[in-house]
């Protein structure tokens, strides 16, 4: 269910999680004020002690989500942005020392480019990376593997294709990094707790006795409505499929015109 609402678009979920809490306490300020709902100055500081205890609490646990998910998806980012990279090297380098190859590179390159697109970035892959994108990645370094014994024989070659066989060894290295890095999507049981606290925030702001104009109490139960909400839209943002996949795809395309070339 997360996943299914974290696919939606950003504008979407920024209308729900804004929409949600001030729904809720539209109907509740409107009793409070109607008088359908008194409480004693005994029970009014007891509920100042809850709003404050509930809102602390969820304040500490966005704060957590937040640097946490972020800091997740920026490695995750920064490790394909490497990796990414890193092809644009071997694409360059394998032009530079042998064009008759580069042709078989560009199409195993962009085989392999198109599995990480579709089972490890449109979806969660399993530990370790999905199995077709690393038998694509096998076959991509097959070809390294049979270019390094052809040079065995002929050191000067070997010499000239040393900086391209660098880079084929750190490609392994970085998608290895990748595949077995942290997925920084969100905590289904974390995230649901979040939301129980960011609900009751708003709830127990709404059911605070009125001011001395009622206009005020809308203004204070409307303000923090809309302040939760926010900063939960935030947070699914972050974590939206919209926002990781942007900033991949422009790798992709990188690449993909460096083919081009």
């Amino acid at each position: 269910m997360l996943e299914a609402f974290l696919s939606l678009p950003p504008l979407l979920i920024v209308m729900i999680c804004i929409a949600t809490p001030v729904a809720i306490v539209i109907p509740v300020v409107h009793a409070v004020l109607k008088g359908h709902i008194k409480l004693e100055q005994r029970d009014v500081d007891g509920q100042v002690a809850v709003f404050g205890f509930i809102g602390t609490a969820f304040t500490l646990l966005l704060a957590f989500i937040i640097v946490n998910v972020w800091s997740d998806q920026s490695a995750a980012q920064n490790t394909l942005f490497s990796e990414t990279t890193t092809l644009e090297s071997i694409i360059v380098e394998t032009k530079a020392f042998d064009p008759k190859l580069a042709p078989e590179i560009k199409k195993l390159v962009l085989e392999y480019l198109e599995d990480v697109r579709k089972y490890e970035i449109d979806q969660t892959p399993p530990s370790g990376g999905d199995p077709r994108t690393e038998k694509a990645f096998e076959r991509l370094l097959e070809e390294f593997n049979v270019l390094e014994k052809d040079l065995e024989a002929d050191d000067q070659k070997k010499a000239e294709a040393q900086i391209l066989l660098e880079e084929v060894n750190k490609i392994v290295d970085l998608r290895d990094t990748r595949v077995d890095s942290a997925s920084g999507t969100l905590d289904g049981m974390t995230t649901l707790v979040c939301v129980m606290l960011a609900l009751l925030t708003v709830l127990a702001m709404s059911l605070l006795p009125p001011p001395s104009h009622a206009w005020i109490k809308w203004v204070q139960s409307i303000g923090v409505a809309l302040a939760v909400g926010i900063v939960i839209s935030l947070v699914f943002f972050i974590a939206s499929d919209s926002y990781t996949n942007k900033a991949e795809d422009e790798q992709f395309v990188r690449v993909e015109k460096s083919l081009d070339l």
